[in-house]
């Protein structure tokens, strides 16, 4: 079992020579045919996670090249603040992390986020698939209990609104059902945070992955809805919920949600929040899968343009087949 406090406290430490020169040699649309091939750890609906031979003890997320040396910087900055808000504000427990820029040989500003590699078992997910209600229950209120204190900071922030991913999978769980340790967050590379309504990460750079002549329409049908939802508690909760359909414990659901009832009704936010219901979990996780489904299809497409047909350089991981 892991040990907790090797995870909180141990220092990252990473040969950045080895991470350039694997950046250099890396083949970001076909990742098995690079120079030196990373590890697919696991893919998530934006970036995969993977480890690096040398330094296996890593998990790396890397990110969409940043127009220059100063977006690159802004957003090693904006991760820093949005861990310590959710630590600092929210008491939410953050996997550490550490940020590397690297200038690669095409001129392009990457920046790596590397985090210490957790023991499969212990990531909330695969956690789902192995375990029984009782241990379902524990996870899914400690989660609960987590979003609804950020919840309830963004309610009494004064001008301060923090985002977050509940979804099982971006947690990692320590401990047997009757003495869980609070879970470690982990998805850090979205830092969505608000001051005064303003969206303080350049989200930008997250629309370069999708083919430019579709950027107005994911902009315009998709983006906001994408975004507004991580600042809502209610709906982080019915994602957490939903997102056992993905996982494939439909017959958790149920239970699932008069988990998450009881905690929002032991809580009690004011404005109070509304109980879920199985209908809207059920409804809300079909169109989550149409929305991400149609983005990675379309990103899908642009890669095979641009390097079969313009035999161009595709500059993103895209993550491999998901299920659903």
């Amino acid at each position: 079992m892991t040990d907790p406090d090797r995870l909180t406290g141990k220092m990252i430490v990473v040969d950045h020579k080895l991470l350039a020169d694997f950046e250099d040699r890396l083949d970001p649309a076909f990742p098995e045919k690079s120079g030196i091939q990373p590890t697919i750890l696991g893919y998530g609906e934006i970036s995969s996670s993977f480890v690096i031979e040398q330094m296996p003890d890593i998990a790396f997320k890397r990110m969409p090249p940043f127009p220059g040396r100063d977006a690159a910087e802004e957003y090693r900055r904006i991760v820093d603040i949005y861990c310590r808000h959710l630590k600092e504000d929210c008491g939410v427990k953050v996997l550490p992390h550490t940020t590397h820029r690297i200038e690669n040989r095409f001129g392009e500003h990457i920046v790596y986020v590397a985090q210490p590699r957790l023991e499969a078992e212990t990531i909330g997910n695969l956690r789902l698939k192995q375990k029984d209600f009782r241990y379902m229950a524990a996870m899914v209120a400690r989660v609960a209990d987590r979003i609804l204190a950020v919840g309830r900071k963004n309610r009494d922030g004064f001008g301060l609104s923090i985002g977050i991913d509940g979804q099982i999978s971006n947690w990692c769980f320590l401990g047997e059902a009757s003495a869980l340790e609070e879970p470690l967050y982990f998805d850090i590379t979205t830092p969505l945070f608000r001051v005064n309504g303003s969206e303080q990460l350049d989200i930008r750079v997250f629309l370069k992955s999708i083919p430019s002549g579709l950027v107005w329409l994911v902009k315009w049908k998709f983006l906001q809805e994408i975004l507004d939802r991580y600042y809502d508690t209610r709906q982080v909760l019915i994602d957490l919920a939903a997102n056992f359909h993905k996982e494939g414990r439909q017959d958790m659901i149920d239970e699932a949600i008069a988990v998450i009832n009881g905690r929002v009704e032991r809580v009690g936010l004011t404005p109070p929040v509304a109980s879920l219901t199985r209908d809207e979990v059920d409804s809300y996780y079909k169109n989550d899968a149409f929305i991400w489904a149609l983005l990675l299809s379309l990103r899908r497409a642009d890669r095979f343009i641009c390097t079969r047909l313009l035999r161009r350089r595709y500059n993103f991981i895209l993550p491999g087949k998901i299920e659903r």
